[in-house]
């Protein structure tokens, strides 16, 4: 397979993955919008303490064998060794669902303390233990989402997202429709979601593969130690960028409690807006970034240059609305019992996720460069200094405390990256540009302002957005966003 099938097939296989990751991000979006209007602020609060408390430690439970499976499964696949293919899968998910179910057995036994000592709240203890099951059927679809991207099944791997987030916001919608509208009931819409999921992906990799026959299970001491000399350091990575990640919420939960977590839980989908919308992006630039620096790297240096523009033109186009018409946004999608606590955190927070962007693409990027120590070496350094910081800054200042701390990392994150990727890449940095695009920002800023503007209804709301996409659109042309030259990059024309 030549250089430009190589980047067409890696493309094809990204774009898959992010039409699916789109659709599931929807479905995600809109359980959100339906917990925040039909659970008073407090309990959407404990909802998402716990949710959160789950998360973080399900990130723990695969110890960097879901990575390793993902990195061995191939070269077993391309050889036909299906004997220590099917032996890598049955190693990666004992580990991951046997630590899940010693860690969910672990935190149903101190449910009652974590109610009543870290949540502040007795009646979390339930919640608590309906999402120990949670945490198991997370452990069992992380580990086939890893075994199938290790198979190479683009539209299995991918749609794994869409078909969880869809069943359960199904399963959601029909407890509110029978009045079983409280946090228990969506608590068991997500474990039935994980369950109904994780059965229909068992059923497409015993079904459609065959060749994975469980007779041929043996115990490889030589594989498994392979498995699990990669995992080890790809844990250690995980293990950081987990902490980096998950301090805020942890540190809202300990000092504030959870109404606080209930505010920040609802405005940060609002601000992350445009990093959701691209996160699927990822999945692109890490094969892309690999691919050109094998002798490409004017081309990657033109690319570069290019997200330097385009990353925070569209992070503005997503921030500058928010910010203009918080009180819109708020009140019209989450209800109106949300006004107050959550304008000026929200304004505040929709700015910082434009570093925030920023920082998760340039983060991709230079992993995709081969800089793996150096971008370990950069997030512990930033992952103890946003701890810090979010414990002091929490304790002072509440949410406040926590937008500053999630900006000003995201900044530093910036420079380190940009100094790693600039002793790497020659490219250039529009500074003129960042200068025009900050006077239109404040210009329009202020202009509604002055105005005293802000949308009432949702026709008013989506007339609003429009005529600004419109605007933004245009300043695209002018500010010649638009290139031919980078869409080729990304989506290479086939030679005839």
């Amino acid at each position: 397979m030549d250089s430009q099938s190589l980047q067409e097939k890696v493309v094809k296989g990204s774009f898959i993955a992010i039409f699916f990751s789109l659709f599931g991000a929807i479905f995600a979006y809109l359980i959100k919008v339906l917990y925040s209007r039909t659970l008073p602020v407090e309990h959407f609060g404990i909802f998402y303490a716990v949710f959160g408390f789950i998360i973080l430690v399900s990130t723990y439970t695969e110890l960097g064998f879901g990575e390793a499976m993902s990195y061995f499964i191939p070269k077993h696949l391309k050889n036909k060794r299906y004997k220590d293919l099917l032996n890598i899968l049955i190693y990666g998910q004992v580990i991951q669902v046997g630590i899940a179910i010693i860690l969910a057995i672990i935190i149903a036994a101190f449910a009652p303390f974590l109610a009543t000592e870290y949540f502040k709240v007795a009646g979390a203890k339930y919640l608590l233990y309906i999402f120990c099951i949670f945490l198991v059927l997370v452990s069992i679809l992380n580990s086939l989402l890893q075994i199938f991207t290790g198979l190479q099944k683009e539209k299995y791997y991918s749609s794994i997202y869409i078909i969880r987030m869809g069943i359960i916001f199904l399963l959601s919608m029909i407890f509110l429709m029978i009045h079983l509208n409280n946090v228990f009931y969506y608590g068991l819409a997500w474990v039935l979601g994980y369950l109904f999921t994780a059965l229909i992906f068992i059923y497409l990799l015993w079904n459609n593969h065959p060749y994975l026959n469980v007779k041929d299970l043996t115990w490889n001491k030589n594989l498994f130690n392979d498995l699990r000399n990669y995992a080890l350091p790809a844990f250690t990575t995980t293990f950081i960028y987990t902490l980096f990640t998950s301090s805020d919420i942890f540190f809202l939960t300990l000092i504030r409690g959870v109404k606080d977590v209930g505010v920040y839980s609802l405005i940060v989908p609002i601000a992350a807006i445009s990093l959701i919308f691209l996160a699927p992006l990822n999945n692109v630039l890490l094969p892309l970034t690999s691919h050109l620096m094998e002798g490409e790297k004017d081309k990657l240096g033109f690319l570069i240059s290019k997200i330097y523009q385009v990353i925070p033109f569209i992070g503005i186009y997503f921030a500058l609305f928010i910010i203009m018409f918080p009180s819109a946004v708020v009140g019209l999608i989450f209800g109106e019992k949300w006004l107050g606590p959550t304008q000026i955190p929200l304004t505040y927070l929709s700015l910082g996720y434009i570093a925030l962007l920023m920082s998760n693409i340039l983060g991709i990027i230079t992993l995709g460069t081969g800089k793996i120590k150096e971008r370990l070496k950069i997030l512990f350094f930033v992952t103890i200094l946003n701890i810090i910081m979010h414990a002091i800054l929490i304790y002072y200042f509440g949410i406040l405390g926590a937008v500053v701390t999630n900006s000003f990392t995201a900044i530093i994150l910036i420079l380190l990256y940009t100094k790693i990727l600039r002793n790497t890449i020659f490219f250039t940095i529009p500074y003129l540009f960042y200068l025009e695009l900050l006077s239109f920002t404040v210009l329009s800023f202020l202009l509604v302002k002055l105005t005293h503007f802000s949308p009432n209804s949702w026709l008013e709301f989506l007339l609003s957005g429009a005529i600004y996409t419109g605007i933004f659109s245009l300043l695209g042309f002018i500010f010649k966003i638009y290139d031919k030259k980078l869409i080729s990059i990304i989506i290479p024309q086939r030679s005839k």
